[in-house]
């Protein structure tokens, strides 16, 4: 891929993701950083908000969906939870993952489409934006109940 089909991909990849939050996420939540390549914004989901950040690094090829969980893991919680992060990951999901910092009690949930010399199209991003929003949609009560217990 040369420098300028490159650019033509992030550009387009950037649009369409323009295009699918600003249709789908919650009006007051879209934050957009177009020297970055990246788009921030809350989803509906149960039974919290789904705070997805898409990111696009041309430097790699790669469009990268984030959620970090509206919650922190206290470190009593650590142990157990690491146990349901690696059982999560391991038994059910196929696409994306979950990421747990122990030092900072943070979680995230991550999904990546390598897109050099290929065409990512609407579609399929808007798909992988459904997919993370459902995806912390149905594991965030199992989390909170977790680290909250």
């Amino acid at each position: 891929m040369t420098q300028s089909e490159l650019n033509m991909a992030v550009s387009r990849l950037f649009t369409i993701g323009k295009d699918i939050f600003n249709s789908s996420a919650r009006k007051d939540s879209i934050v957009i950083n177009e020297e970055k390549h990246q788009i921030d914004g809350d989803f509906n989901a149960e039974p919290f908000k789904a705070h997805v950040k898409l990111s696009i690094y041309p430097e790699n090829g790669l469009v990268t969906l984030f959620s970090v969980l509206p919650f922190d893991v206290p470190p009593t919680k650590a142990s157990e939870f690491a146990r349901l992060v690696c059982e999560i990951n391991y038994n059910d999901l196929y696409a994306g993952n979950y990421d747990y910092n122990e030092e900072k009690g943070k979680v995230v949930f991550r999904v990546a489409i390598p897109f050099r010399n290929s065409i990512i199209s609407k579609e399929l991003l808007e798909e992988s934006i459904k997919y993370a929003v459902e995806t912390v949609s149905k594991y965030n009560d199992r989390m909170f109940k977790v680290a909250s217990s």
